[in-house]
Order: structure tokens, then C-alpha cells, then sequence
């Protein structure tokens, strides 16, 4: 995965492939392990994964609507 971690004022961005964006989703799925696990970090862990994947499809539905918006 090709990108770039930075820090912008109180802020950190992440920029990535949009092609990466799924497979960075499915590493932040629940561990099915029954190990004990901290409630904080599954929170950060959905959350990363839901704005992901907001992110791609909102992408995908604008190029989609522009597609169709030129026939």
C-alpha cells in the first residue's frame, strides 16, 4: 500500500489508493479470537472501517452520477 501519513495541525491524514480501501477495511474486521479485547480500540477500529468505506462509495457514487449525467 502506497501513500503518505501526516500530520496537518491537530490533525493526522492518511492518504492511500482508493483500491486499498477494502482491503484496509477487512484488516480492521473483529478478531474472532475470544481473547479479551479493549472496548476503545474495537470503537476506533469500526469507526476507521465505516468512514472507509463512506469515503470509497461516496467516490464511487459521484463518479457514477457523472457517468450518467453525460449520456
Amino acid at each position: 500500500m502506497l501513500g503518505s501519513i501526516k500530520r496537518e495541525g491537530d490533525e493526522v491524514v492518511i492518504r492511500m489508493p482508493a483500491d486499498d480501501a477494502h482491503s484496509l477495511c477487512v484488516a480492521f474486521q473483529p478478531c474472532p479470537c475470544k481473547a479479551t479485547k479493549s472496548n476503545a480500540t474495537a470503537n476506533i477500529r469500526t469507526r476507521l472501517a465505516k468512514g472507509l468505506m463512506r469515503a470509497v462509495l461516496s467516490k464511487s457514487v459521484q463518479r457514477h452520477a457523472l457517468h450518467n449525467s453525460e449520456r
